[in-house]
């Protein structure tokens, strides 16, 4: 059985919570939109140059984080 409380003690807590969640958004927000403007300049000079170990490493970095704060964003969802 769920117990719901209107407790005024607990909207301090409830409102720090909700602040904290939009952190995560917005640095995906940011990175997402970094990566429209450079994505030109990231397929002039990555990905149509010749494979290395740095092309990788660099390629790897880079689309391993967006989809990680893409998958923390989607996993704060009730």
């Amino acid at each position: 059985m769920t117990i719901v409380s209107d407790d005024p003690a607990w909207w301090p807590v409830i409102n720090l919570d909700r602040f904290a969640s939009y952190f995560p958004v917005a640095a995906f927000v940011a990175v997402t939109y970094d990566w429209s403007l450079t994505f030109g300049q990231e397929v002039e000079l990555i990905w149509r140059q010749r494979w290395s170990l740095m092309t990788v490493l660099y390629l790897s970095v880079r689309y391993l984080g967006i989809l990680y704060a893409a998958m923390s964003i989607l996993g704060m969802s009730p």
